[in-house]
Protein backbone atom coordinates (compact mmCIF):
# COMPACT_ATOMS: atom_id res chain seq x y z
CA UNK A 1 0.00 0.00 0.00
CA UNK A 2 2.77 2.49 1.00
CA UNK A 3 4.60 1.70 -2.60
CA UNK A 4 1.34 2.88 -4.26
CA UNK A 5 0.76 5.94 -2.46
CA UNK A 6 4.69 6.78 -3.24
CA UNK A 7 4.26 6.27 -6.55
CA UNK A 8 0.99 8.24 -7.07
CA UNK A 9 2.35 10.95 -5.43
CA UNK A 10 5.73 11.01 -7.86
CA UNK A 11 3.21 10.53 -10.20
CA UNK A 12 1.72 13.56 -9.07
CA UNK A 13 5.42 15.22 -8.83
CA UNK A 14 6.36 14.38 -11.84
CA UNK A 15 3.64 15.54 -14.17
CA UNK A 16 3.55 18.98 -12.11
CA UNK A 17 7.25 19.38 -12.56
CA UNK A 18 6.82 18.98 -16.24
CA UNK A 19 3.40 20.92 -16.88
CA UNK A 20 5.36 24.07 -15.17
CA UNK A 21 8.67 23.73 -16.91
CA UNK A 22 7.37 22.37 -20.32
CA UNK A 23 8.16 26.19 -21.85
CA UNK A 24 11.53 26.63 -19.30
CA UNK A 25 14.36 27.43 -22.32
CA UNK A 26 11.77 28.73 -24.70
CA UNK A 27 13.29 32.09 -25.38
CA UNK A 28 16.84 31.51 -25.16
CA UNK A 29 16.12 28.60 -28.03
CA UNK A 30 14.47 31.28 -30.20
CA UNK A 31 17.73 33.55 -29.86
CA UNK A 32 15.73 36.09 -27.06
CA UNK A 33 17.92 36.98 -23.58
CA UNK A 34 16.10 35.28 -20.87
CA UNK A 35 15.55 35.10 -16.97
CA UNK A 36 16.08 31.27 -16.79
CA UNK A 37 13.24 29.67 -14.98
CA UNK A 38 13.53 26.90 -12.55
CA UNK A 39 10.74 24.71 -10.73
CA UNK A 40 8.25 25.63 -9.67
CA UNK A 41 8.08 29.57 -9.38
CA UNK A 42 10.10 30.25 -12.52
CA UNK A 43 12.32 33.24 -12.63
CA UNK A 44 14.26 34.60 -10.47
CA UNK A 45 11.92 37.71 -9.39
CA UNK A 46 9.00 35.12 -9.42
CA UNK A 47 10.70 33.38 -5.98
CA UNK A 48 11.45 36.96 -4.69
CA UNK A 49 7.61 37.73 -4.78
CA UNK A 50 6.27 34.39 -3.69
CA UNK A 51 9.13 34.26 -1.25
CA UNK A 52 8.46 37.82 0.14
CA UNK A 53 11.38 39.22 -0.43
CA UNK A 54 9.68 42.11 -2.57
CA UNK A 55 6.72 43.39 -3.22
CA UNK A 56 4.55 43.83 -6.78
CA UNK A 57 6.12 47.12 -7.09
CA UNK A 58 9.69 46.21 -6.69
CA UNK A 59 9.55 42.71 -8.10
CA UNK A 60 11.73 43.44 -11.47
CA UNK A 61 14.16 45.66 -9.92
CA UNK A 62 17.11 43.38 -9.41
CA UNK A 63 16.12 41.51 -12.98
CA UNK A 64 16.07 44.50 -15.10
CA UNK A 65 20.00 45.51 -13.59
CA UNK A 66 21.13 42.35 -14.74
CA UNK A 67 20.47 42.78 -18.64
CA UNK A 68 21.75 46.37 -18.84
CA UNK A 69 22.17 46.93 -22.65
CA UNK A 70 19.08 45.14 -23.30
CA UNK A 71 15.66 47.00 -25.08
CA UNK A 72 13.67 43.76 -23.78
CA UNK A 73 13.78 39.72 -22.50
CA UNK A 74 11.62 36.97 -21.77
CA UNK A 75 10.75 36.32 -17.74
CA UNK A 76 9.08 32.80 -16.78
CA UNK A 77 5.99 33.55 -13.89
CA UNK A 78 5.32 29.86 -13.21
CA UNK A 79 5.00 28.05 -16.70
CA UNK A 80 3.60 31.63 -18.16
CA UNK A 81 6.14 33.36 -20.58
CA UNK A 82 6.16 36.77 -20.36
CA UNK A 83 8.17 39.91 -21.83
CA UNK A 84 9.39 42.77 -19.95
CA UNK A 85 10.33 45.82 -22.27
CA UNK A 86 12.84 48.58 -20.52
CA UNK A 87 13.24 50.75 -23.46
CA UNK A 88 11.13 54.07 -23.61
CA UNK A 89 10.37 53.81 -27.49
CA UNK A 90 9.71 50.24 -27.53
CA UNK A 91 7.52 51.20 -25.15
CA UNK A 92 5.72 53.58 -27.18
CA UNK A 93 5.58 50.97 -29.82
CA UNK A 94 3.87 49.07 -27.83
CA UNK A 95 1.44 50.71 -26.05
CA UNK A 96 0.78 53.50 -28.68
CA UNK A 97 1.49 52.81 -32.24
CA UNK A 98 1.18 49.48 -32.39
CA UNK A 99 -1.88 49.07 -29.51
CA UNK A 100 -3.72 47.44 -31.97
CA UNK A 101 -1.42 44.52 -31.05
CA UNK A 102 -1.58 44.53 -27.23
CA UNK A 103 -5.49 45.22 -26.85
CA UNK A 104 -6.44 43.02 -23.71
CA UNK A 105 -4.96 42.84 -19.99
CA UNK A 106 -4.46 39.71 -18.55
CA UNK A 107 -7.18 37.44 -17.39
CA UNK A 108 -7.84 34.39 -15.32
CA UNK A 109 -9.02 31.82 -17.47
CA UNK A 110 -12.56 31.28 -15.53
CA UNK A 111 -14.45 30.46 -18.63
CA UNK A 112 -16.76 27.77 -17.45
CA UNK A 113 -16.92 28.03 -13.98
CA UNK A 114 -19.82 27.85 -12.16
CA UNK A 115 -19.47 29.30 -9.30
CA UNK A 116 -21.11 32.68 -8.30
CA UNK A 117 -18.19 34.18 -7.36
CA UNK A 118 -15.94 33.27 -10.54
CA UNK A 119 -19.00 34.45 -13.07
CA UNK A 120 -18.73 38.23 -11.12
CA UNK A 121 -15.46 38.28 -11.68
CA UNK A 122 -15.48 37.15 -15.23
CA UNK A 123 -17.74 39.76 -15.59
CA UNK A 124 -14.88 42.57 -14.81
CA UNK A 125 -14.07 45.07 -16.74
CA UNK A 126 -10.47 43.79 -16.76
CA UNK A 127 -11.13 40.51 -17.49
CA UNK A 128 -13.44 41.08 -20.73
CA UNK A 129 -11.83 41.32 -24.25
CA UNK A 130 -12.63 42.53 -27.28
CA UNK A 131 -16.39 43.42 -28.22
CA UNK A 132 -18.17 42.19 -24.75
CA UNK A 133 -15.65 44.49 -23.22
CA UNK A 134 -16.80 47.66 -25.36
CA UNK A 135 -20.68 46.56 -24.38
CA UNK A 136 -19.72 46.61 -20.85
CA UNK A 137 -17.60 49.59 -20.86
CA UNK A 138 -20.60 51.55 -22.93
CA UNK A 139 -22.74 50.89 -19.41
CA UNK A 140 -19.76 51.87 -17.18
CA UNK A 141 -18.19 54.41 -18.92
CA UNK A 142 -20.81 57.30 -18.48
CA UNK A 143 -21.10 56.42 -14.82
CA UNK A 144 -18.07 58.20 -13.87
CA UNK A 145 -18.48 61.52 -16.02
CA UNK A 146 -17.91 64.66 -13.80
CA UNK A 147 -20.94 65.73 -13.31
CA UNK A 148 -21.84 62.69 -11.61
CA UNK A 149 -19.17 62.01 -9.56
CA UNK A 150 -19.82 65.88 -8.20
CA UNK A 151 -23.22 64.24 -7.19
CA UNK A 152 -21.28 61.94 -5.12
CA UNK A 153 -19.15 64.11 -2.93
CA UNK A 154 -21.99 65.06 0.06
CA UNK A 155 -21.55 61.00 0.26
CA UNK A 156 -17.57 61.55 0.54
CA UNK A 157 -17.82 64.70 2.60
CA UNK A 158 -19.71 62.91 5.81
CA UNK A 159 -16.59 60.45 5.74
CA UNK A 160 -14.32 63.03 5.52
CA UNK A 161 -16.04 64.96 8.57
CA UNK A 162 -15.26 61.38 10.71
CA UNK A 163 -11.72 61.65 9.24
CA UNK A 164 -11.19 65.51 10.51
CA UNK A 165 -13.16 64.53 13.89
CA UNK A 166 -10.64 61.47 14.26
CA UNK A 167 -7.46 63.59 13.50
CA UNK A 168 -8.69 66.56 15.96
CA UNK A 169 -8.79 63.85 18.82
CA UNK A 170 -5.55 62.38 18.19
CA UNK A 171 -4.30 65.90 18.04
CA UNK A 172 -5.67 66.41 21.67
CA UNK A 173 -4.14 62.99 22.66
CA UNK A 174 -1.00 63.08 20.89
CA UNK A 175 -1.28 59.65 19.40
CA UNK A 176 0.88 58.99 16.63
CA UNK A 177 -1.01 57.31 13.67
CA UNK A 178 0.00 55.02 10.45
CA UNK A 179 -0.99 56.65 7.30
CA UNK A 180 -2.14 53.93 5.55
CA UNK A 181 -4.53 52.45 7.76
CA UNK A 182 -6.05 55.72 8.44
CA UNK A 183 -6.32 56.47 4.67
CA UNK A 184 -7.95 52.56 4.28
CA UNK A 185 -10.54 53.51 6.72
CA UNK A 186 -11.19 56.63 4.81
CA UNK A 187 -11.10 55.30 1.59
CA UNK A 188 -12.99 51.77 2.47
CA UNK A 189 -16.00 54.11 4.41
CA UNK A 190 -16.37 56.51 1.37
CA UNK A 191 -16.61 53.61 -0.89
CA UNK A 192 -18.60 51.89 1.19
CA UNK A 193 -21.40 54.84 0.80
CA UNK A 194 -20.87 56.34 -2.63
CA UNK A 195 -20.63 52.87 -4.19
CA UNK A 196 -22.59 50.31 -2.06
CA UNK A 197 -25.09 52.89 -0.33
CA UNK A 198 -23.66 51.71 3.13
CA UNK A 199 -22.91 54.59 5.97
CA UNK A 200 -20.23 53.16 8.25
CA UNK A 201 -17.56 54.88 10.29
CA UNK A 202 -14.55 52.45 10.59
CA UNK A 203 -12.69 55.12 13.46
CA UNK A 204 -15.08 54.46 15.43
CA UNK A 205 -15.76 51.11 14.89
CA UNK A 206 -13.11 48.88 13.03
CA UNK A 207 -14.62 45.34 13.27
CA UNK A 208 -17.69 46.15 11.27
CA UNK A 209 -18.29 43.22 9.22
CA UNK A 210 -18.57 45.42 5.73
CA UNK A 211 -14.79 46.27 6.38
CA UNK A 212 -13.79 42.88 8.17
CA UNK A 213 -15.26 41.16 4.86
CA UNK A 214 -13.02 43.83 2.47
CA UNK A 215 -9.79 43.20 3.70
CA UNK A 216 -10.34 39.40 3.47
CA UNK A 217 -11.13 40.11 -0.16
CA UNK A 218 -8.63 42.11 -1.04
CA UNK A 219 -6.08 40.07 0.56
CA UNK A 220 -4.66 41.84 3.81
CA UNK A 221 -6.48 39.83 6.17
CA UNK A 222 -6.75 36.47 3.99
CA UNK A 223 -4.88 33.05 5.70
CA UNK A 224 -2.18 31.15 3.70
CA UNK A 225 -4.38 28.81 2.30
CA UNK A 226 -6.13 32.19 0.95
CA UNK A 227 -2.84 32.57 -0.80
CA UNK A 228 -1.85 29.13 -2.02
CA UNK A 229 -5.89 28.71 -3.49
CA UNK A 230 -5.24 32.37 -5.40
CA UNK A 231 -1.89 30.99 -7.10
CA UNK A 232 -3.26 27.76 -7.78
CA UNK A 233 -6.00 29.23 -9.70
CA UNK A 234 -3.58 31.19 -11.48
CA UNK A 235 -1.63 28.46 -12.44
CA UNK A 236 -4.07 25.94 -13.04
CA UNK A 237 -7.85 27.34 -13.63
CA UNK A 238 -8.93 23.52 -15.10
CA UNK A 239 -8.05 22.02 -12.32
CA UNK A 240 -8.95 24.61 -9.89
CA UNK A 241 -12.64 24.71 -11.54
CA UNK A 242 -12.86 20.84 -11.09
CA UNK A 243 -12.16 20.99 -7.50
CA UNK A 244 -14.65 23.41 -7.15
CA UNK A 245 -11.69 26.78 -6.12
CA UNK A 246 -12.93 30.50 -6.57
CA UNK A 247 -10.52 33.21 -7.24
CA UNK A 248 -11.76 35.18 -4.59
CA UNK A 249 -11.56 34.09 -0.64
CA UNK A 250 -14.38 31.93 0.70
CA UNK A 251 -17.64 34.04 1.39
CA UNK A 252 -16.41 37.59 0.26
CA UNK A 253 -17.82 37.69 -3.32
CA UNK A 254 -20.83 36.57 -2.13
CA UNK A 255 -20.94 38.60 1.20
CA UNK A 256 -21.17 42.25 -1.77
CA UNK A 257 -23.20 40.37 -4.33
CA UNK A 258 -26.32 40.12 -1.57
CA UNK A 259 -25.49 43.40 -0.39
CA UNK A 260 -25.90 45.30 -4.01
CA UNK A 261 -29.05 42.58 -4.42
CA UNK A 262 -30.95 43.87 -1.51
CA UNK A 263 -29.78 47.48 -2.12
CA UNK A 264 -31.15 47.60 -6.17
CA UNK A 265 -34.25 45.53 -5.19
CA UNK A 266 -35.14 48.14 -2.36
CA UNK A 267 -34.27 51.23 -4.88
CA UNK A 268 -36.71 49.49 -7.56
CA UNK A 269 -39.17 49.28 -5.46
CA UNK A 270 -39.18 52.17 -3.40
CA UNK A 271 -37.81 54.70 -6.17
CA UNK A 272 -35.74 55.85 -3.76
CA UNK A 273 -32.40 57.52 -4.95
CA UNK A 274 -29.15 58.64 -3.38
CA UNK A 275 -27.34 59.26 -6.37
CA UNK A 276 -24.34 56.75 -5.88
CA UNK A 277 -22.64 54.50 -7.94
CA UNK A 278 -25.82 52.04 -7.64
CA UNK A 279 -28.37 54.48 -8.80
CA UNK A 280 -26.12 55.36 -12.01
CA UNK A 281 -25.42 51.96 -13.07
CA UNK A 282 -29.21 51.18 -12.93
CA UNK A 283 -29.88 54.71 -14.84
CA UNK A 284 -27.76 53.23 -17.52
CA UNK A 285 -29.30 49.81 -17.71
CA UNK A 286 -32.82 51.44 -17.31
CA UNK A 287 -31.57 53.16 -20.94
CA UNK A 288 -30.48 49.93 -22.65
CA UNK A 289 -33.35 48.25 -21.69
CA UNK A 290 -34.96 50.92 -23.09
CA UNK A 291 -35.95 50.03 -26.58
CA UNK A 292 -35.72 54.13 -27.84
CA UNK A 293 -32.32 53.66 -26.50
CA UNK A 294 -30.86 51.11 -28.70
CA UNK A 295 -29.42 53.20 -31.71
CA UNK A 296 -28.22 55.91 -29.01
CA UNK A 297 -25.58 52.99 -27.01
CA UNK A 298 -25.32 50.57 -30.01
CA UNK A 299 -25.93 47.78 -27.00
CA UNK A 300 -28.86 45.48 -26.56
CA UNK A 301 -29.83 43.98 -23.44
CA UNK A 302 -29.41 40.93 -24.74
CA UNK A 303 -25.77 41.51 -25.11
CA UNK A 304 -25.06 41.73 -21.45
CA UNK A 305 -26.12 39.86 -18.43
CA UNK A 306 -27.40 43.05 -16.62
CA UNK A 307 -27.60 41.61 -12.82
CA UNK A 308 -23.81 40.60 -13.53
CA UNK A 309 -22.68 44.06 -15.13
CA UNK A 310 -24.07 45.95 -12.03
CA UNK A 311 -22.43 43.18 -9.30
CA UNK A 312 -19.30 43.25 -11.21
CA UNK A 313 -18.52 46.57 -11.71
CA UNK A 314 -19.58 47.68 -8.29
CA UNK A 315 -16.92 45.29 -7.11
CA UNK A 316 -14.36 47.06 -9.81
CA UNK A 317 -14.93 50.46 -8.06
CA UNK A 318 -14.37 49.12 -4.83
CA UNK A 319 -11.50 47.12 -5.86
CA UNK A 320 -9.99 49.95 -8.22
CA UNK A 321 -10.38 52.64 -5.77
CA UNK A 322 -9.57 51.06 -1.97
CA UNK A 323 -5.98 50.34 -2.16
CA UNK A 324 -4.78 53.14 -4.76
CA UNK A 325 -6.70 55.49 -2.97
CA UNK A 326 -5.59 54.86 0.43
CA UNK A 327 -1.59 54.84 -0.73
CA UNK A 328 -1.66 57.54 -2.42
CA UNK A 329 -2.79 59.82 0.42
CA UNK A 330 -0.71 57.72 2.35
CA UNK A 331 2.47 59.03 0.40
CA UNK A 332 1.07 62.88 -0.21
CA UNK A 333 0.85 63.24 3.28
CA UNK A 334 4.79 61.10 3.34
CA UNK A 335 5.37 64.32 0.69
CA UNK A 336 4.47 67.05 2.80
CA UNK A 337 6.91 65.76 5.84
CA UNK A 338 9.45 65.67 4.01
CA UNK A 339 8.68 69.07 1.98
CA UNK A 340 7.13 71.05 4.70
CA UNK A 341 6.86 74.29 2.38
CA UNK A 342 5.33 72.45 -0.26
CA UNK A 343 2.76 71.15 2.33
CA UNK A 344 2.71 75.43 3.63
CA UNK A 345 1.90 76.34 -0.16
CA UNK A 346 -1.05 73.91 -0.33
CA UNK A 347 -2.43 74.69 2.66
CA UNK A 348 -2.27 78.55 1.95
CA UNK A 349 -4.32 77.53 -1.51
CA UNK A 350 -7.12 75.78 0.81
CA UNK A 351 -7.63 79.07 2.54
CA UNK A 352 -7.81 80.75 0.11
CA UNK A 353 -10.15 78.44 -1.88
CA UNK A 354 -12.18 77.24 0.73
CA UNK A 355 -12.09 79.81 3.43
CA UNK A 356 -14.59 79.37 5.98
CA UNK A 357 -17.03 77.40 3.92
CA UNK A 358 -18.37 74.95 6.27
CA UNK A 359 -19.09 72.51 3.16
CA UNK A 360 -16.57 71.24 0.76
CA UNK A 361 -17.81 71.43 -2.68
CA UNK A 362 -16.94 69.41 -6.41
CA UNK A 363 -16.44 73.63 -7.34
CA UNK A 364 -13.79 73.84 -4.69
CA UNK A 365 -12.16 70.76 -5.52
CA UNK A 366 -11.73 71.73 -8.88
CA UNK A 367 -10.35 75.26 -8.35
CA UNK A 368 -7.54 73.39 -5.97
CA UNK A 369 -4.92 73.27 -8.95
CA UNK A 370 -1.96 73.74 -6.83
CA UNK A 371 -2.63 70.50 -4.84
CA UNK A 372 -3.94 68.43 -7.42
CA UNK A 373 -0.16 68.85 -8.72
CA UNK A 374 1.08 67.66 -5.47
CA UNK A 375 -1.14 64.24 -5.60
CA UNK A 376 0.23 63.96 -9.43
CA UNK A 377 3.90 65.15 -8.76
CA UNK A 378 4.02 62.60 -5.70
CA UNK A 379 2.20 59.59 -7.91
CA UNK A 380 4.77 60.38 -10.33
CA UNK A 381 7.84 60.16 -7.86
CA UNK A 382 6.99 57.47 -5.91
CA UNK A 383 4.68 55.93 -8.09
CA UNK A 384 1.74 52.83 -7.33
CA UNK A 385 3.11 50.78 -9.93
CA UNK A 386 5.68 50.46 -12.43
CA UNK A 387 4.38 47.93 -14.73
CA UNK A 388 1.77 48.25 -17.46
CA UNK A 389 0.58 44.86 -18.86
CA UNK A 390 -0.76 44.23 -21.89
CA UNK A 391 -1.47 40.93 -23.80
CA UNK A 392 -0.41 40.56 -27.27
CA UNK A 393 -3.72 39.86 -29.22
CA UNK A 394 -1.72 39.31 -32.41
CA UNK A 395 1.78 38.09 -33.71
CA UNK A 396 4.30 40.89 -33.38
CA UNK A 397 7.96 40.94 -34.79
CA UNK A 398 9.78 43.47 -31.82
CA UNK A 399 11.80 45.86 -34.37
CA UNK A 400 15.26 45.16 -35.21
CA UNK A 401 14.94 41.35 -33.75
CA UNK A 402 14.55 38.20 -35.14
CA UNK A 403 12.14 37.58 -32.06
CA UNK A 404 7.78 37.64 -32.41
CA UNK A 405 5.63 37.82 -29.56
CA UNK A 406 3.42 35.75 -30.29
CA UNK A 407 -0.47 35.98 -29.72
CA UNK A 408 -1.55 35.30 -26.02
CA UNK A 409 2.33 36.05 -24.43
CA UNK A 410 1.38 39.02 -21.48
CA UNK A 411 4.03 41.84 -21.81
CA UNK A 412 5.29 44.04 -19.22
CA UNK A 413 6.06 47.58 -19.97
Amino acid sequence: MLVEIVLFLLTIFLGLYFYITKHFGYFKANGFPEAPGTFPFGSEHMWDLMLRKSSFLSQFDDLVKKFPDEKCFGIYNFRVRDIVVKDLELAKMILIKEADHFIDRPAINLDGSQIESDKIVNYFLTQLKGEQWKKVRTVVSPVFTSGKLKMMVPHVQKCAENLDEMFAAAADSGDIMEAKEVFGKYSLDAIATSGFGIESNSFKDPNNVFRKTAMRMVGAEGSTLDVLKGVLVYVCPKLSQFLGLSIMPTGTAEFFTKIIRQTVEQRRETGKRRNDIIDFLLDEIKKIEDEEDKTETGVRKEDIDMELALISNALVFFFAGFDTSSLTLAIVIFSFMDKPEIQERARQEIEEVIGDSDTITADHLRDLKYLENVINEALRFYGLTNNTMRVCTKDYKIPDTEFTVTKGMLVNV
